[in-house]
């Protein structure tokens, strides 16, 4: 309902600023209604504070204990996380270190931390107007905003109420992250959300010398395109480079192009 609001206030006025008092109705909303979800002051105290301060770890890893900058201990916080992603306000994505079917997520590793609306998340973070008539998102707050549109849009293909995210990460021991990865035609598909040439996608490159296949994503600010890509082992691999708005249509551009 508030999203018809943004977008009915933003085609009349044409004026992001004019959009503060729906995003400010709907934040206290939120925080208001934190009574309801917790049987506790030290809980109620804790999501506010997530609240508050988690807008600003869109997309990125976070660890439970001292959330924020906090001293709330982490078995308090995970519960107040988890209590606020029943309401679906928000997702803690986990990573998995697998490339090949089912999709089997590690609940021990830090999850990653996406927020249901961009705009709430750009406006809590006060960033709105930083992100107008910009080239390219991904300059954006070090690229976290770009994949927290990405995810939120992969979340959008399809209405099961069981849709879960997930990232990759190299289970031996080195730095090697995947922003997103999803189930396609029996294949897991690794999702990178950056611009920059091929050879400096090292993380994908190890994903894909591991996978049993050859197709690979990259979202970005410039057009659609396929590129031929061989990894410093020589696995030969299909990018497809689709740019930021596809990421909902993700299903229908592969089978279309496979």
């Amino acid at each position: 309902m508030y999203k018809r609001q943004v977008v009915n206030n933003y085609a009349e006025h044409q004026d992001i600023i004019s959009l503060k008092h729906i995003y400010e109705t709907l934040l206290t909303g939120y925080r208001d209604d934190v009574e309801k979800y917790s049987a506790t002051e030290t809980m109620r105290n804790v999501i506010r504070h997530i609240l508050n301060a988690g807008w600003i770890y869109a997309a990125q890893r976070i660890t439970f204990e001292k959330f924020g900058n906090s001293l709330y201990r982490s078995r308090e916080m995970s519960e107040a996380f988890r209590t606020l992603e029943k309401t679906m306000l928000l997702e803690l994505v986990y990573p998995m270190t697998s490339v090949v079917v089912p999709l089997a997520p590690e609940p021990k590793r830090s999850p990653k931390l996406l927020w249901l609306d961009t705009g709430l998340v750009n406006y809590a973070g006060g960033i709105q107007k930083e992100l107008v008539n910009i080239p390219d998102i991904s300059d954006a707050w070090t690229g976290h905003i770009a994949e927290q549109i990405v995810g939120q849009e992969l979340l959008s293909t399809d209405n099961l109420f069981s849709h879960k995210r997930y990232f990759w990460v190299n289970g031996t021991g080195s730095e090697a992250e995947i922003d997103f990865v999803i189930q396609y035609d029996g294949k897991i598909i690794p999702i990178e959300v950056k611009s920059g040439h091929n050879s400096r996608l090292r993380s994908l490159h190890q994903f894909m010398e591991k996978a049993p296949h050859d197709m690979a994503v990259r979202f970005w600010g410039n057009p659609f395109s396929i590129d031929e890509v061989v990894s410093p082992k020589g696995k030969r691999f299909r990018l497809f480079n689709l740019p930021y708005y596809y990421a909902g249509q993700i299903n229908e551009v592969l089978q279309k192009n496979i």
